[in-house]
């Protein structure tokens, strides 16, 4: 499995923070913390995951650093970025949606 977000254990140790503290300061649940950090999970919304980042000193562009993208993927996320929050959590969802009548 992918540990996309294995990053975000190493940040939180760096800062001292328990699992459930993290969880705490970001307002999210311990169980999602936790199952990022393990890998086990990758579905987190936008919002949960930049209150974990933001938690960690950290942004959501920092998710991308530790991927390994393709050229169109990597012009995708800069332009994907550069959105206001509102806008890239409507975007997400379209985007979620169409790849999910993909797999349909």
């Amino acid at each position: 499995m992918v540990k996309r977000f294995q990053f975000i254990r190493k940040n939180r140790k760096r800062k001292n923070l328990t699992t459930e503290q993290l969880a705490e300061k970001a307002d999210v649940s311990i169980d999602l913390v936790a199952r990022l950090e393990r890998g086990e999970r990758e579905d987190v919304s936008i919002s949960k995951l930049e209150s974990i980042l933001h938690a960690l000193d950290l942004e959501l562009g920092d998710v991308f650093k530790h991927s390994k993208l393709d050229k169109k993927s990597d012009e995708f996320v800069r332009k994907f970025l550069k959105l206001d929050a509102e806008t890239r959590e409507k975007y997400t969802d379209i985007f979620l949606s169409i790849i999910d009548l993909k797999n349909e």
